[in-house]
């Protein structure tokens, strides 16, 4: 469908997702139609499925309005295949809505590379489609993404803040892209995972799909977060920078150090930064805020991170880092958003210095 219809809508409902940036937009009657932003594995991923089971029970699929419009750059195509590494099956087309009404437009793209706000550039190309100036209701953006600590702050602190609601969410899901033709993308869904959301409604179109998903307050969220950002602190800069899996990485070593003093460099500093947010962030908004904060701390603390990035690594062993896939392919890459963002809160906001993380920060970015 053209998008300026979703601009009609009452309610919004968006997302941002990695690699790529994702965008779903929806009405208050219920969750289509959905727009998804982006051309990115993830996304797509959860564009394929989400399409799959609606299509068939929506009211959109008995009329011209499709369950999922993709919104991608001139270059992409308009629709993908999906298949499943653990099932026996082929999968199927799943063929999506697109015209050069819902393109990105390519000078916005080339801004967006000379900036670390992707998404918030991503965003601001389509606003006028989202967004809709006589509805009270706030257009609701789901980021599911690597560094969505980040963009939500690159978000808050753009234009686009005004009337706009920010709900996290996180998955475990693996996926990944390759050509399956001219004019096909193939998403292969590599990993069964989990989705994590702070928005009951979401959970529930993801429990629809038959995917285990699970609400959670913001409190457990930004732990989540916070965790999650720690692993992608320490595994995604040092594969992209010595070119090694992620089960590699114990292995390393890197400036003349163990690999262990330098996870532990990092993880100290991540730990520093994530409890000043979470105290700062909780601090004032629970009657049972100390409890709220002691659990924060135990999460948060050097030997859980620690813990924590072992098992990721054991888990994603024979994968390869979002961030590698970046640097082989000359792609911008998020180490702004993970390192580089831990690095600035911690000296905007706290007067800590994380010369680790800004080291890293320093090393990708000569890759490119």
């Amino acid at each position: 469908m053209h998008p300026s219809s979703a601009a009609r809508s009452s309610r919004r409902l968006t997302s941002t997702a990695k690699t790529g940036h994702t965008m779903l937009s929806t009405n208050s009657s219920g969750i289509f139609p959905l727009h998804v932003m982006g051309a990115g594995s993830i996304g797509l991923l959860y564009a394929a499925r989400i399409q799959e089971i609606y299509e068939r029970t929506s009211p959109f699929a008995n009329n011209n309005e499709p369950p999922v419009t993709l919104l991608m750059r001139p270059h992409h195509r308009s629709y993908l295949e999906c298949h499943d590494s653990h099932s026996s099956t082929n999968g199927r087309c799943q063929r999506f809505a697109s015209s050069r009404d819902n393109y990105i437009k390519r000078q916005q793209k080339e801004e967006m590379q000379h900036s670390t706000n992707d998404a918030c550039a991503a965003l601001a190309s389509i606003w006028d489609r989202l967004y809709d100036a006589s509805s009270e209701s706030p257009s609701r953006i789901i980021i599911l993404s690597n560094g969505a600590l980040g963009i939500k702050d690159s978000i808050l602190k753009s234009t686009l803040a005004h009337n706009v609601d920010i709900i996290y969410a996180s998955t475990t899901h693996g996926a990944y892209k390759d050509y399956g033709g001219a004019d096909t993308y193939c998403i292969h869904h590599a990993g069964e995972g989990s989705t994590h959301c702070t928005e009951r409604a979401f959970v529930g179109i993801c429990q629809e799909i038959g995917w285990k998903s699970y609400a959670l307050s913001e409190f457990e969220m930004n732990v989540m977060l916070w965790k999650k950002l720690a692993a992608n602190c320490v595994i995604n800069p040092l594969t992209a920078i010595h070119g090694v899996k992620n089960g590699e990485v114990l292995g390393l070593q890197h400036g003349g150090q163990t690999i262990r003093h330098t996870m532990t460099c990092l993880l100290e500093e991540v730990s520093q930064v994530a409890l000043k947010e979470v105290e700062s962030i909780h601090s004032q908004s629970s009657s049972n805020n100390g409890g709220l904060i002691q659990a924060a701390r135990e999460e948060l603390s050097v030997a859980s991170l620690q813990v924590f990035v072992d098992k990721v690594i054991s888990d994603t062993a024979n994968n390869i880092s979002s961030m590698l896939q970046d640097v082989k392919a000359k792609r911008e890459t998020e180490i702004q958003f993970l390192n580089g963002y831990v690095s600035r809160v911690g000296r905007e906001k706290y007067d800590i210095d994380c010369p680790q993380n800004s080291s890293l920060c320093s090393a990708v970015e000569a890759l490119s």
